[in-house]
């Protein structure tokens, strides 16, 4: 007998709950479980499929078919009781679960979904809770989306399975009042955005105050390209403020829209020089479709250049073609020269004047790129090519690197705002940055020694230890005092030299071994600071100069006195006389090594972090100058947005009590202030006072 026997029977009888009762009766017929669950639906009410499970063999049937019956109740009470039954509910899946409400009508899926105890119960994951919220209408999904307790807290979603359901709505003023709800990030505050039809988009970006330029290009590219030439005509204040360009955008997007943008670029309200930033970065198959036969000349030149990848603005600049068809495209140029012959230099420096705005890249290593501007390349450039040309063709390159090295000591000084809350990381490694504003750390200042070291053909390679960064020298040939040489690598540190340079003092960190940079790395405590630690790249570092032979080799080059003694002997036997002369007049002793420190280095208010050793260590710490303390450290005006450091001496000893001297810039002198004012005017940096503290 099969299914159909069983039909007639189920027909024929007006109990027919006590045929699926009866395990004895209907396992005499042979049915699929799909001509089952037809059976169970067509021949039982919810109540008497509710009343199944109370015989054991539906209670014990396995979840799956459980599941299935659940699911043929129509009734939401009938099945919201079986759901919360726990035999009936015995070993169910998730996804089971899951399956049963989503057959459930709108409020008891909302019921459900407020139900906390039993959402733990069966711990149904949370992108099968976002679906059952997405498969309710619009309005009542805007009503739970509405309640962020239930969203975030009972359900546990994820600002972006919120911002998928959000983007469903139909209506923007509905969005709107979630977006005020939430706290979403800028990401997926633009997201919902997107989705808004051309003119809440636009009103939206008008009102918001915080949504950064990335994002912002990125909603702008999802306008129609009538509403984004309204847009640039109307609005072209918000863009300049938000620091978007008209191209940032087009470039963004599809072939097709940047087609469509083109037909009515004449109707956007943009400058001729915009309008030629646009049409230098279009695709290629765009550029091709134009008809350039009725073009105007000056839109010509930009549809023959090609952008450097498709995934950015920047074009491919050809030095080698009019350099006048650049011009005003400044904005789409970055270009790094740092490998450039001469004669492509010297065509860079006429783009450099035509296109004063382009960006000059130099990078420390293959992934991270550092910017200099136009006039930065130009005036490090200009420097580079007087030390070098100041170069004796004789020399050796021995003789060059000591010039250079001291050359750059000389220039560049230790960012004084390094390792403080308004540290520019970018500026202090930009290669003509650096030699034209005069500040960098170790790696940026090691570059620089390196880009010039390699005019002069000598190798070196940029090492880091992890902290610290400086040159290795590689197969220099040395020359020794007792008329021998040396051949090998060796170990050179433009920071670390950049004080003794400043000063006329004895580079003790020029062509050292490994072995003796690793000593230096030992303070007067005897803990290794590890700051030239490479032993992988550093071992074969092992030629080196010795005192004579290094006072020689500056000698032969006029940075070291007749007797290889260094100019800085002068300024410190005139310390020594100072603090000798005015032994008993300490307030004179120091006004007097304020002015060496001035007379020996005009620039010393602004070379801080070498001034600051030099009174430490020298000028400060003579026989009689003897205080309970001395601290020289830096501070900003706190007028002074910028935080821009300021070197100062504080001073407390018991015949002069506590006095403060600042550098003052403009004067080029320290200058004393009472305690009081001096606190009013100036205040520590965070980090400093951090350090302080933990010390």
């Amino acid at each position: 007998m099969n299914a159909q026997d069983l039909r007639i029977v189920l027909e024929q009888t007006n109990d027919k709950l006590s045929i699926f009762g009866s395990k004895e009766i209907y396992s005499k017929y042979e049915f699929t479980v799909k001509e089952f669950f037809d059976l169970i639906s067509e021949f039982l009410t919810d109540e008497e499929i509710l009343k199944l499970f109370d015989y054991p063999h539906f209670r014990n049937f396995d979840a799956r078919i459980r599941s299935k019956i659940i699911s043929l109740v129509s009734s939401d009470k009938i099945m919201l009781q079986m759901l919360s039954d726990e035999e009936i509910m015995k070993d169910m899946a998730d996804y089971q679960v899951v399956d049963i409400i989503k057959k459930m009508s709108n409020n008891a899926k909302k019921q459900l979904l407020h139900n906390q105890a039993f959402i733990e119960k069966y711990q149904i994951p949370d992108y099968e809770l976002r679906n059952i919220v997405a498969s309710l209408p619009p309005e009542e999904k805007a009503e739970l989306l509405l309640d962020s307790n239930l969203m975030t807290n009972i359900l546990n979603l994820a600002d972006f399975q919120i911002v998928e359901l959000v983007k469903e709505l139909p209506s923007e003023e509905l969005k709107d009042r979630i977006i005020e709800t939430y706290q979403f990030k800028e990401y997926h505050r633009a997201e919902i955005l997107k989705t808004y039809n051309s003119k809440h988009k636009i009103e939206a970006l008008l009102e918001s105050e915080d949504i950064n330029s990335f994002y912002i290009i990125d909603i702008l590219k999802t306008l129609d390209t009538e509403s984004l030439s309204e847009f640039f005509r109307e609005h072209r204040d918000f863009c300049d403020k938000a620091g978007i360009q008209p191209y940032d955008i087009i470039h963004r997007l599809e072939a097709k829209q940047q087609k469509d943008f083109i037909e009515n670029l004449e109707n956007a309200g943009l400058t001729l020089e915009e309008k030629r930033e646009i049409l230098a970065i279009l695709k290629p198959e765009v550029k091709e479709s134009i008809d350039r036969d009725n073009l105007p000349d000056e839109y010509k030149a930009p549809l023959t250049m090609q952008t450097i990848s498709e995934y950015t603005v920047k074009i491919a600049v050809d030095l080698d073609r009019s350099l006048e068809d650049y011009r005003g495209l400044d904005n789409l140029i970055s270009i790094n020269p740092e490998e450039f012959t001469e004669e492509q230099k010297t065509a860079f420096m006429k783009l450099c004047d035509i296109c004063p705005n382009l960006e000059v890249i130099s990078n420390l290593n293959k992934d991270v790129a550092y910017f200099s501007t136009a006039s930065e390349y130009r005036e490090a450039e200009e420097w580079i090519s007087h030390v070098i040309s100041s170069l004796n063709p004789e020399y050796s390159k021995a003789q060059k690197m000591a010039v250079i090295d001291n050359a750059i000591g000389k220039r560049i000084s230790y960012s004084p705002d390094f390792d403080t809350e308004v540290f520019n990381r970018a500026n202090c490694r930009a290669l003509w940055k650096i030699i034209s504003s005069g500040y960098g750390v170790c790696n940026g200042i090691a570059k620089v020694e390196q880009y010039m070291l390699s005019k002069v053909g000598i190798e070196s390679e940029l090492i880091s230890s992890g902290t610290h960064a400086f040159l290795k020298i590689k197969d220099i040939e040395l020359p020794l005092a007792n008329g021998e040489t040396v051949r090998g690598n060796t170990i050179v540190d433009p920071t670390w030299n950049l004080t003794t340079h400043r000063f006329g003092g004895r580079p003790n960190n020029f062509c050292i071994s490994y072995e003796q940079a690793r000593k230096n790395d030992v303070d007067s405590e005897g803990k290794d600071h590890e700051t030239h630690k490479n032993d992988e790249q550093l071992q074969d570092a092992t030629v080196y100069l010795d005192e004579q032979s290094l006072r020689q080799l500056f000698k032969s080059v006029g940075l070291a006195e007749r007797d290889g003694q260094f100019p800085i002997k002068d300024m410190l036997e005139q310390s020594k006389q100072i603090d000798e002369t005015y032994a008993n007049q300490p307030e004179k002793n120091i006004s007097e090594q304020f002015s060496l420190l001035r007379q020996k280095n005009p620039e010393f208010a602004i070379c801080q972090n070498s001034s600051i050793s030099i009174l430490r260590g020298i000028l400060l710490n003579n026989e009689n100058l003897q205080f309970n303390k001395c601290a020289v450290n830096r501070v900003y005006d706190r007028t002074d947005e910028q935080k821009r450091p300021i070197m100062f001496v504080y001073i407390d000893s018991d015949e002069l009590g506590q006095r403060f001297y600042f550098a003052d810039k403009g004067q080029g002198k320290f200058v004393e202030m009472p305690k009081e004012e001096f606190t009013k005017q100036f205040e520590c940096y965070d980090t400093d006072l951090e350090k302080h503290d933990r010390n």
